[in-house]
């Protein structure tokens, strides 16, 4: 009888091998007054708690359990910070990259797989970061436009680094997981959200998944798609413009006003594309969102833009002209088609040639 108890404990102790487990090893920031450490399933409500270890006196803690094999979250007390663990078989350790944490590994997996695109997304942040304190400090005209064109530039890196990291896992829960998390930022835009939503692909069914999909049914609705609708607003001379005096012409509508920095980049950015636009047959329009009308006048005064400006008048038009068009954001621009259709919102130039030569 002693032998089979023998054989059966046997068998259970290499079911629960330590194969099968993590070890998670850290030291907590020197300002952190986190007594515990958690490793949690989500976020907010629902969230469920795996492991916790006490924070010993000199920071340092040691999580432990079995792996899960799916993504989860080290919770750190009062670090504010969201720091990604899948929690596969191995040894991992805490480390700090730039103003943030990562959990690392010396394995080959998944959580290796995070953390290469991670380190980029640290390092475009950190990079964005030190860029906008630069443009905080100078007043100079020249290095704001300089630095305005880089900040953009790092803007759209850094959507196309998050881009890659959910295409990395698309179609696992993994992917609906890093979506949420960085809705704030997909969001904004819906183009990238459109993206987004395409690189995340289909994958088992879940809250999460359930939860950006009807986000995203509810952003489609805020976008202004088909005919554009028409409107007549007063110019500078005060004599009234409608767009259907622009019939058979693309034209680009930038919604705008002058309390706007990003808007006034903009007017900058369309001068030196202006030629350009004229070439491929655009007509460029410009759609004033200020309440006041000296403020408008002060703003063109001051940037001398070249093509047609108009302000968003109530009483002239019967509506908002800027609610009739979903604008959301200043600068919102759209491209009408020469039959009055909307063919596309917030173009670059790349897309608005590519636009009107597949539409000729």
């Amino acid at each position: 009888m002693k032998i089979i108890d023998c054989i059966v404990l046997g068998v259970a102790c290499l079911a629960c091998t330590p194969s099968d487990y993590y070890t998670l090893q850290g030291t907590l920031p020197e300002n952190s007054k986190a007594t515990e450490v958690y490793l949690l399933t989500g976020e907010g409500k629902g969230t469920d708690t795996l492991a916790k270890s006490t924070v010993r006196g000199d920071r340092t803690f040691t999580l432990k359990g079995k792996a899960e094999n799916r993504l989860l979250y080290l919770n750190m007390g009062n670090y504010g910070g969201r720091v990604y663990f899948y929690s596969e078989p191995g040894e991992y350790q805490l480390k700090k990259i730039g103003n943030n944490y990562l959990v690392e590994t010396g394995q080959e997996g998944m959580q290796s797989r995070l953390n290469a695109h991670l380190e980029k997304i640290e390092k475009n942040s950190t990079e964005r970061f030190d860029l906008q304190k630069r443009m905080a400090e100078t007043s100079d005209e020249g290095d704001l436009e300089s630095l305005g064109r880089e900040n953009e530039r790092l803007w759209k890196q850094g959507n196309d680094l998050l881009l890659d990291m959910v295409t990395d896992f698309s179609g696992s829960s993994v992917a609906a997981m890093l979506v949420q998390d960085n809705m704030w930022i997909i969001s904004y835009d819906f183009k990238l959200f459109t993206r987004t939503v395409k690189a995340m692909g289909d994958g088992p069914d879940s809250e999460i998944r359930k939860e950006i999909m009807e986000k995203y049914e509810a952003a489609k609705q805020k976008q202004l798609t088909g005919k554009a609708p028409d409107f007549t607003l007063p110019d500078l001379k005060g004599e009234n413009v409608k767009l259907s005096d622009y019939k058979g012409k693309y034209l680009l509508i930038d919604f705008w006003a002058s309390w706007c920095k990003p808007c006034r980049m903009k007017i900058k950015e369309l001068k030196k594309e202006y030629g350009r636009l004229q070439e491929l047959g655009i007509e460029v329009i410009a759609i004033s969102c200020d309440k006041k009308k000296e403020d408008w006048l002060k703003a063109v005064e001051e940037d001398q833009p070249i093509w047609k400006q108009l302000r968003v008048d109530q009483e002239i038009n019967g509506s908002d002209t800027a609610d009739d068009y979903k604008v959301e954001f200043l600068p919102t621009l759209y491209l009408i088609s020469p039959d009055g259709m909307v063919l596309d919102t917030n173009p670059g130039m790349e897309e608005i040639e590519h636009v009107v030569k597949n539409n000729k």
